[in-house]
């Protein structure tokens, strides 16, 4: 049984691995490391690369949060994979899938991805900026054509105040 210390000196580890040169290769970490478990949330995850929605002269491939502008952060790929795990049975072709604070829009092209042309995929964001950049995002990625034929949408919502 690992102590504590060994615990954490591996999750610091999991979370500051070094840059990866690509995408692929993310995913294979992802795996090694348990985050990805199926080969569905794997095929999705190689598909839409994580670099599209990275800002230029950050290290997009590796597994940690990175600002995306608004204060606002890009999550690290591990939360996503483990997202997609977790509603990888609530993600088949054909649902429909809600993502509130898209961001930059990489895990609402994933859902898109997942839940096929024949779903539905929206995101939403209260920041304009972001949506606009999520969107030119998914522009350049595997998922371009769902935003084109509108199964993948992205949507401003203002803010609550309770």
């Amino acid at each position: 049984m690992l102590s504590s210390d060994h615990c954490l000196l591996a999750i610091q580890q999991f979370w500051t691995q070094g840059s990866l040169d690509k995408n692929k290769a993310l995913v294979e970490y992802l795996k090694q490391y348990g985050a990805v478990r199926t080969d569905k949330v794997a095929e999705v995850m190689e598909s839409i690369d994580r670099a599209l929605f990275v800002a230029e002269g950050l290290t997009p491939y590796t597994d940690s949060p990175m600002p995306i502008g608004y204060n606002a952060t890009i999550s690290a790929p591990h939360m996503h994979a483990t997202c997609l795990e977790l509603l990888k049975d609530h993600l088949q072709p054909g649902m429909h899938a809600l993502d509130v604070g898209s961001g930059s829009g990489y895990l609402t092209a994933c859902f898109a991805m997942m839940v096929g042309p024949e779903g539905r995929a929206v995101g939403i964001e209260h920041i304009p900026e972001l949506v606009a950049a999520s969107t030119e995002n998914v522009q350049r990625s595997a998922a371009a054509q769902l935003l084109k034929d509108g199964s993948l949408s992205f949507h401003v919502a203002g803010m609550l105040s309770c």
